[in-house]
Parts: C-alpha cells; sequence; structure tokens
C-alpha cells in the first residue's frame, strides 16, 4: 500500500484503512447524550464569580431591565459551568456594511471571504510585493548531503518519541485523530513511518494534507457581529502534524546544538519560556530603582499577526 502507490494515493489508502479500523473497533456515542463533567473550581470560576458580583453591584445601583438580564446570564452561565455543561456560543448573524446575514452558509462564506481579505497580498506595499514576486521566481534548491543527520530516514524511534508526547487534538479533514495512531500496532506504525520517509526523500507533499477546518473563534470583549472581529483556528491532519513534529525536533537539535538561536529568545525552546523574559525585565527594573538610573522599555504590540497594519 505504501510502497507500490504515488504518495497522493498511499496518503489516501492509508487514511481510509484506519477510518475503516477505527469505525469497526470504536463504538460510537450519540451526540445528544452528552456526559456531565464533574464540578471543579479552577480561575475560570473565580473570573465567573467575578462577573457575577459586578452584574449584581451594577444591578443594586441601576436596577434597569438591560442590568438584571445581564446579572441573570452570568448566573446562569455559573450554574451551568458548575455543573460541567457544555455552554456553546454558536455565531448568530453578522452585520456587513449594514446588512444583516443570519444563514449559517452567508456566516461562513462572509468570514471566509473576511480572512482572505485580512491575508491578501494586496495590503502590502508596492516595494515588499516587489520583493515578493522577485523572490518567488528562484527555484528553491532541495539538494544537499545526505550525510547530515537532519537529512537521513527517520528512526521508529523518533516516530515513537512524537508520538508519545501528543496531546488530546481534534482531527482535521481526515477524521484520523491521535489516539488512532497511539492504537495501531508496531507492523502499522512501522509502515506508517515507511510512509512518512517516502514523503520525506521523494520531496512530495500529499495534497489532502494541505486542506484544514477552519473554526472561527470570537475575540474576547470585541463586537461578536463583526466578521473583522474572529481568530481562525486550522484543524490539519494529525498524521500531518506528526511529520512536522520529527521535522521540528530534529531542526530544533541542530539549532540548539550549533548555538543558532540567539540567547535573548525564550518562546519555543526547551527548558525555557517567555516567562524567563518577563523575569528579566523585572530584574532590570529593580536595578534601574536601586542605581537611580532610568529603564527604557519598548514594546510591540502587532494587531492582526502576519498582515501589514497601516496607520494614519
Amino acid at each position: 500500500m505504501v510502497e507500490n502507490n504515488d504518495i497522493d494515493e498511499a496518503v489516501f489508502l492509508v487514511t481510509k484503512i484506519i477510518i475503516d479500523a477505527a469505525n469497526e473497533s470504536i463504538p460510537c456515542s450519540k451526540g445528544n447524550n452528552r456526559r456531565q463533567g464533574k464540578p471543579w473550581w479552577n480561575s475560570e470560576c473565580q473570573r465567573a464569580q467575578k462577573r457575577l458580583k459586578k452584574a449584581w453591584g451594577k444591578f443594586r445601583r441601576y436596577p434597569t431591565t438591560a442590568n438584571l438580564i445581564t446579572f441573570n446570564r452570568e448566573l446562569w452561565h455559573k450554574i451551568k459551568k458548575s455543573f460541567g455543561k457544555h455552554i456553546s456560543n454558536p455565531i448568530s448573524a453578522l452585520c456587513v456594511n449594514g446588512q444583516t446575514i443570519s444563514s449559517l452558509k452567508g456566516i461562513a462564506n462572509t468570514i471566509a471571504s473576511t480572512l482572505a481579505n485580512t491575508s491578501n497580498s494586496k495590503n502590502y506595499n508596492r516595494e515588499f510585493l516587489g520583493h515578493k514576486m522577485k523572490t518567488e521566481k528562484k527555484k528553491l534548491n532541495f539538494n544537499s548531503r545526505l550525510d547530515y543527520s537532519y537529512n537521513c530516514n527517520f528512526t521508529f524511534q523518533e516516530f515513537q518519541a512524537c508520538l508519545s508526547k501528543v496531546h488530546k487534538s481534534s482531527p482535521g479533514p481526515d477524521n484520523i485523530s491521535y489516539i488512532m495512531l497511539l492504537y495501531l500496532t508496531i507492523e502499522s506504525q512501522t509502515n506508517l513511518l515507511y510512509l512518512f520517509n517516502r514523503i520525506w526523500n521523494e520531496q512530495c507533499f500529499p495534497s489532502s494534507w494541505q486542506e484544514a477546518i477552519i473554526i472561527p473563534i470570537p475575540k474576547p470583549g470585541k463586537d461578536a457581529t463583526n466578521p473583522s472581529n474572529y481568530r481562525p483556528i486550522a484543524l490539519t491532519s494529525c498524521l500531518c502534524k506528526i511529520l512536522e513534529k520529527m521535522i521540528n525536533r530534529r531542526l530544533i537539535h541542530f539549532l540548539e546544538t550549533k548555538n543558532l538561536l540567539h540567547s535573548f529568545q525564550s518562546g519555543f525552546r526547551k527548558g525555557r519560556s517567555t516567562l524567563d523574559n518577563i523575569l528579566a525585565l523585572e530584574t532590570d527594573i529593580r536595578l534601574a530603582f536601586l542605581q537611580r538610573k532610568h529603564l527604557i522599555a519598548i514594546y510591540f504590540d502587532i494587531e492582526k499577526a502576519y498582515v501589514e497594519v497601516r496607520h494614519s
């Protein structure tokens, strides 16, 4: 299956076999019988308690109908949370140019077009677009020495190391979850590793892995009827993400051992976090106070990351 077919056909057959095996082996529960979770108290419950007190205090000072509705909404939200009930916030309607869009298809198309326009290349200036077009015309050369450690075939130990560290995640368009891959037999996992190495050596990325399910998440505190106030979450294939994890593991190891990462970079590094930078800033602030010196800090607030934002 993974030896005698092209990459796209092999990925299609592997996906079909895993899905068929899952359908035969894993019992399916009905969606209308949602299991009630056990009550707990965490930081989210703490914030809900504060919102409830704030709504009650506002209603006591200004006993209007609108404030009463706000208080009741927060109260029932807290009750449902404490009983473990699932609370969903579906997008009911969008407003674009004074027009209300309420159909599911219309909402999906509106948000999709908004996200497409936000990431459109037309948002960049002419100088950058010229550089972008010139660079894209250059053919990339992927050929390098095969004896480099990061170019050799992936081993079964690398595959198992990445698979053992996955978290519970929603599946992509192929409906294959990490739990399905974890319960594959050793023989099936070995064949899957063979497919990954074929993709790696033949430099052919499966077309089905280029698809994703986009879920719009409303930004907190923003107008939910504005399609620009949603951030997209992309659900891609878990098979693809396993291969990405193996590649990333090699690249991180190479960059760390060769000291190619800047000493001030803390995010996305093993044993370090962005909290280290915050502590370093706090130390500099305290030293500046003790030594009676000035400290200058520059912050970049990036709105809509990776998209040019024009300011007047």
